[in-house]
């Protein structure tokens, strides 16, 4: 989730102000991102509040453990398949 805001910030500043200058991230991470940030920079990007909502509704879902029910589902149909196919 780190390396998605941390894009987005990067890419957000680098297009409204033309530089990375005054990018409030730790230099760590601004190191790390930075093939990436060259590779993606020019791509479309969803508006921030997207990806914030987004990371909202999964950082709910892990914290409640609703995901759960998601992936015990696929899985259960994963494993139906399967039998299904070796029959």
């Amino acid at each position: 989730m780190e390396r998605l805001f941390g894009l987005a910030i990067m890419t957000k500043t680098a297009r409204s102000g033309g530089s990375l200058h005054g990018v409030l991230l730790p230099r760590s991470w601004v190191l790390a991102l930075w093939k990436d940030f060259i590779t993606f920079r020019e791509r479309t990007l969803a508006p921030l509040w997207v990806l914030a909502q987004t990371a909202e509704i999964l950082l709910r879902d892990v914290y409640t453990g609703e995901y759960l029910s998601h992936t015990s589902n696929l899985f259960g149909e994963f494993v139906y398949n399967v039998a299904n196919v070796t029959q």
